[in-house]
């Protein structure tokens, strides 16, 4: 009862410091764990935290898994000794787990062409080829209005990206034209590119992720919104297009960002190279 009690105080505690979708996670994998333990907070050793790290990699969950659960703990603790609740941390020296870094997925051509031949509804025609002519992130694509695009330079302004930075990014001509079908196709005077199926409203993230979901399963394929900025990126790698060059109309600001996407650059451009060997 006292272990529940105290993870209630910590969630109030870090309700400034933690956005609420963490602050809920935590406070439930802090559950989890006394629970699967069947200890309060001041008998738990160390060991009882590594033994319950062995049998969730045991049940299966994936090393980043672990660490956000093991991340969770370490930080009730460290409430508990600012508490004075408890002397000595036992979470503080358990090191996090080694996450073997997955290379972006992405699709190959072939896949793009049957994505592409499966599209039948002009919004989710004109959605994918933005999202992989432009590589904008799917938060960028709702904020889209029809004043941000510039026609003759077949360009869109981004004014708002991650961290507030804009940005211009390109569309290719096949783009432009089922972009243009698809606005041309509309009666409404909303001022977002891409709207609702009522067409008073943006449309939803909900919304376009089930519609991926559904092209997925249709194709047995892997496929989010995400997956065609991985696609944008590294097709324009393939091209032998500079990694600087693909990481400013990524939105990074930084090329450390841009370090899982140079690692799918160096996998395309040796695709590349095993070709012509």
């Amino acid at each position: 009862m006292m272990n529940v009690v105290l993870i209630d105080k910590f969630d109030g505690e870090y309700a400034l410091r933690l956005n609420i979708k963490t602050r809920s996670l935590y406070k439930r994998f802090i559950k989890e764990f006394f629970m699967a333990i069947g200890k309060s907070y001041e008998e738990v050793t160390s060991r009882d935290i590594r033994n319950w790290l062995i049998d969730l990699e045991k049940e299966g969950l994936a090393a980043s898994s672990r660490n956000t659960r093991l991340c969770g703990i370490k930080l009730f603790y460290r409430f508990l000794r600012e508490e004075g609740l408890v002397e000595k941390d036992n979470s503080e020296r358990i090191p996090l787990s080694k996450v073997e870094e997955e290379l972006p997925y992405y699709l190959e051509p072939g896949q793009l062409i049957e994505l592409r031949r499966v599209l039948k509804k002009l919004d989710d025609r004109a959605i994918i080829e933005t999202l992989y002519s432009t590589g904008v992130r799917i938060s960028e694509l709702i904020a889209m209005k029809k004043e941000d695009i510039n026609w003759p330079e077949r360009s869109i302004h981004i004014p708002e990206g991650k961290r507030k930075k804009a940005r211009i990014v390109l569309f290719t001509k096949e783009c432009e034209i089922h972009l243009k079908a698809y606005l041309d196709s509309r009666q409404d005077d909303m001022p977002s590119v891409f709207v609702g199926r009522y067409a008073n409203t943006k449309v939803g993230v909900a919304i376009i992720q089930r519609r991926f979901r559904e092209y997925a399963d249709q194709l047995g394929i892997r496929l989010t919104p995400h997956t065609l900025r991985h696609t944008f990126a590294a097709h324009l790698a393939n091209k032998g297009m500079p990694l600087e060059c693909i990481q400013t109309l990524l939105g990074h600001e930084e090329l450390k960002q841009t370090r899982h996407y140079a690692r799918l650059y160096e996998h395309a451009r040796k695709n590349v190279y095993d070709e012509w060997t």
